[in-house]
């Protein structure tokens, strides 16, 4: 390979992995403030997603993510594939998605019907298809939307303590298995559009969803999450194959102190496009894919259970232990290549200074979506699959509760994102939204246990200041109703122009109750 060949291919993989959506460069350093342990939560931020042990041996996994730029680009599938990468968070831990909720914004123009309708059939046919009932959300319109919808997607899985996994690599030679859907040329940039304003959109950076392949995926990962035959799982989501395979490497080298790194075969990737480079198939973003860190001596055996469930399943390759990223594939002339970069310069972690502009009020009529059109929504969800919903969106109030007959238990999910957050300072949002939830949950005699929330902002040249006190507010009341962060997102460049949305928290609580004689 030529100097100058190597070089490219580094500096595409250092702008994907160093971009806003992956790397957190500038929202990071203020995240690591947020109360993160408490009595009952087995796994924090960092993984896929936080895990809340509910007593008797049983626990829930819990993350919220956004799709807000796809959403606005494609809405049918923007808001489809957001399904899909949730519930990939939640079965990647070895929980089966027992929830979904749904948080979404749009604006007040001629656009913002049409998007909405779109987003929620792209929501209702996936989640549907897979069987994953959707509980609760709630729907607002504004000005600020109008050229930046949201679609938060909130899940919630239940799994035994004994059977957590987690996106790690903990030995060296252990084999890196693909799993799921072939890799395309769909979704390659997704991340760095995320990390940009949709002044340019680009409908080529959207995936497209296949709920079917995912409902098989789901079944496959569960059944092997209690066989002891695999280290780790990893959704291939945004920057596809390359964020996957170092993400593992990188969380079993901080938990070994081990110099690990991963040694790839990229000819072995099953694709569906003719003569993709190796960018493009480490970038992709084809969605219902999965990576399996599966221990040696069972490969057979993990490779029988994915084809029991008539599913595509390669080993690709394996864990190193000499800090190097290593590729091998063919170039256009069909010969072998091979390039080696050093781990830490591909994940090499920068922080991004912005200035903290003020926050200034936007007036607007946020206002809820009519009680027809909610309606409307809430018949094509279906929130009564799975047989544990008690009460869902067919009755008032902004909360859920699934049984839990295992234990003679409950779960309660509570939320605030609602018109209270419009127009008022930011800290005193965030301080609005925890409580609400926070007294409602007491109100429901529920025990909460953990939150999760997703932090929607603009550009973050004149909406940092703004998130610094959202995150300051949510620091300090989660430690004051000791309801510690597991999981969170954050979405910025949610802006147009000079335009950036308002500032747009949503939380979700989680908290358990005694189940009523």
């Amino acid at each position: 390979m030529s100097n100058e060949t190597h070089e490219r291919l580094k500096a595409a993989l250092i702008r994907a992995m160093g971009s806003e959506h992956t790397s957190y460069k500038s929202t990071s350093r203020y995240l690591k403030t947020l109360p993160t342990k408490g009595p009952h939560v087995i796994q924090g931020p960092g993984e896929n997603a936080g895990i809340i042990s509910l007593g008797g041996g049983l626990a829930i996994a819990l993350r919220i993510e956004s799709h807000n730029h796809p959403s606005f680009i494609n809405p049918r599938e923007g808001a489809a594939t957001g399904v899909g990468g949730i519930l990939r968070d939640i079965f990647t831990m070895g929980a089966r998605p027992i929830a979904l909720m749904d948080f979404l914004r749009f604006g007040t123009d001629k656009n913002a019907e049409r998007l909405r309708a779109e987003v929620v059939r792209g929501i209702s046919a996936y989640g549907n298809c897979v069987g994953v009932p959707v509980v609760g959300g709630d729907v607002f319109h504004d000005p600020t939307y109008d050229h930046n919808c949201l679609v938060n997607v909130c899940a919630a899985g239940l799994m035994p303590e004994s059977q957590i996994i987690y996106g790690n690599a903990l030995t060296a030679g252990s084999d890196l298995i693909y799993v799921g859907a072939r890799t395309g040329r769909d979704g390659i940039g997704g991340a760095e559009m995320a990390s940009q304003t949709l002044d340019a959109p680009d409908e080529n950076a959207v995936q497209k969803s296949d709920p079917f392949l995912e409902k098989l995926l789901l079944e496959a990962c569960l059944e092997l999450a209690g066989t002891g035959w695999i280290e780790g799982m990893q959704d291939m989501g945004a920057a596809g194959l390359l964020c996957s395979t170092t993400e593992v490497v990188r969380r079993g080298a901080k938990k070994t102190g081990k110099s690990f790194g991963a040694e790839i075969f990229l000819d072995r990737v099953p694709r569906k496009a003719e003569g993709m480079s190796a960018e493009e198939l480490l970038l992709s973003e084809s969605q219902e894919r999965m990576l399996i860190v599966g221990k040696p001596e069972h490969r057979d055996d993990i490779l029988a259970v994915f084809r029991k469930w008539d599913l595509e399943t390669v080993a690709i390759g394996r864990v190193t232990e000499d800090g190097l990223y290593t590729l091998h594939y063919k170039n256009e002339d069909g010969a072998e290549e091979c390039a080696a970069f050093p781990l830490e310069e591909i994940l090499k972690e920068t922080d991004q200074e912005w200035g903290f502009t003020p926050w200034k009020p936007q007036r607007g009529a946020h206002r809820a979506a009519s009680p027809e059109v909610i309606r409307d929504i809430w018949h094509q969800y279906d929130f009564m699959v799975g047989t544990r919903t008690v009460k869902g969106p067919d009755q008032p109030g902004a909360y859920a509760v699934l049984s839990l007959d295992e234990i003679g238990k409950e779960l309660v999910l509570t939320w605030s994102s609602d018109r209270g957050l419009a127009n008022v300072h930011p800290y005193f949002g965030m301080e609005f939204a925890i409580s609400r939830c926070y007294v409602r949950m007491c109100a429901l005699d529920a025990e909460p246990r953990g939150m999760t929330n997703c932090l929607n902002f603009g550009h973050p040249m004149d909406s940092m200041g703004a998130f610094v006190e959202s995150v300051l507010s949510l620091s300090h009341h989660a430690a004051l109703y000791r309801v510690p962060v597991v999981s969170g997102n954050v979405s910025l460049y949610n802006a147009h122009g000079m335009h950036s949305i308002k500032p747009t928290p949503v939380i979700v609580m989680a908290g358990v109750r005694d189940k009523p004689v």
